[in-house]
């Protein structure tokens, strides 16, 4: 694995070593972090929440209890969630750091170059993360009960490539609380309109089918290396 860290800082975050911030979201920060304990040494992604939803107790209580939820997945195409929890009243989730492009510079990259992503290698991601997707929607709690876990967010954004070709799917529970979050900062939704079925447009109960189908439009766009729904009507502004 290469090495992400130009130089460490000593700032602190719990049991984590703060490297560096990597970028601000609609949520709160994304940190790349280092855990080093007398048990492990490893690199993490730290996502914090913003202190205005963290004043909001009726969202930190969704934001955790989902997180939780996803924590409980365990699948070789799911990025694994470490820790939900709060240090010094900052609510965190610490996940697994993945040395790899997420779908989205894969494409890009292919764009630019004026190449297409071979066919075996869409198909492959595709599978994993249809894999990934059926392990979710599939995942049952300690008495037998279904979690129905919904991800609500595919897109090439939240699919990565490890190195050694390992597809992840990344952000199981978290799109729903995102949601939330715009809604509770802004009184509407916002997020990846290019990669919701009808049904999700309209606010409507969403199920399995969502994530699907927003696969589908994914894999479209890896054997084209085109948007299905082109820039300035995939988004609400």
């Amino acid at each position: 694995m290469q090495d992400p860290a130009s130089s460490e800082n000593t700032l602190i975050f719990g049991k984590y070593r703060i490297i560096k911030r990597l970028a601000i979201g609609g949520m709160g920060e994304i940190f790349l972090a280092r855990q080093s304990d007398t048990l492990i040494d490893r690199y993490v992604i730290l996502k914090s929440l913003l202190s205005d939803l963290a004043a909001n107790q009726s969202f930190v209580e969704q934001f955790l209890g989902e997180a939780r939820v996803a924590a409980t997945l365990n699948h070789p195409h799911i990025v694994s969630i470490y820790e939900v929890g709060a240090w010094d009243g900052i609510y965190f989730i610490a996940m697994e750091y993945i040395d790899g492009p997420d779908l989205a510079k894969l494409l890009g990259a292919a764009v630019r170059a004026r190449r297409l992503i071979s066919p075996p290698l869409a198909a492959k991601i595709a599978l994993d993360a249809a894999t990934a997707l059926e392990h979710a929607t599939e995942a049952r709690d300690a008495d037998g009960n279904p979690l129905n876990i919904v991800h609500r967010d595919i897109s090439p954004q939240n699919v990565m490539l490890r190195r050694d070709g390992v597809t992840k799917v990344v952000d199981f529970g978290i799109a729903r609380a995102a949601n939330l979050a715009s809604r509770t900062l802004t009184g509407q939704v916002k997020g990846k309109l290019a990669y919701m079925p009808p049904e999700q447009l309209l606010g409507e109960k969403v199920d399995w089918r969502a994530d699907q189908y927003a696969l589908g439009v994914v894999l479209w766009e890896l054997s084209t290396c085109e948007r299905l729904i082109k820039p300035g009507t995939a988004h609400l502004e």
